[in-house]
């Protein structure tokens, strides 16, 4: 949130697990169920190497993230744009835009939304889990300071 109040761009994308937590995982287990079938006085150890393998596999998936898909978010050119994902990018000329704090696509979630008066929802910038008030505090700030930095009304709840 600190950054989008200096930087001239900020990026919205949502983190993703890294793919080599899976990769390691499935070649562990690919490597116990072949040690385990063999023969062999090692057999049991190479199977057990297998597994941890796949533990590790499981831990590097759950905790190591990398960015994914987002929006763009140009201050300067008041320009949004896709990363990754679905959407067109959005020049805000005119009057009649805003960013929304709504609920997002589960329970749990809230959403920051680019809307237009005429066009109602232009673009879904950010849709983070919000549990308990601080998170939901953070989310409702970042939408306040994106709303004046593009010199846009800020519409929805407040934390």
């Amino acid at each position: 949130m600190s950054e989008a109040g200096r930087q001239p761009r900020v990026e919205l994308t949502r983190p993703e697990p890294h793919p080599a937590g899976a990769l390691l995982g499935l070649g562990g287990m690919l490597a116990g169920v072949l040690a385990y079938r063999g023969e062999g006085p090692w057999r049991e150890t190479l199977a057990a190497a297998g597994l941890g393998a796949v533990l590790v596999g499981l831990v590097l998936h759950a905790l190591w993230r990398r960015p994914g898909t987002g929006w763009r978010v140009d201050f300067e050119a008041r320009r949004v744009e896709p990363l990754g994902t679905a959407g067109e990018a959005a020049v805000l000329e005119g009057e009649g835009w805003s960013i929304a704090v709504a609920p997002g696509e589960r329970r749990s979630h809230v959403a920051i939304d680019l809307r237009h008066a005429d066009r109602g929802r232009v673009a879904r910038l950010l849709d983070h889990p919000a549990y308990g008030r601080r998170p939901v505090q953070q989310i409702s700030a970042l939408a306040d300071v994106l709303a004046e930095r593009l010199g846009v009304e800020r519409t929805g709840p407040r934390a």
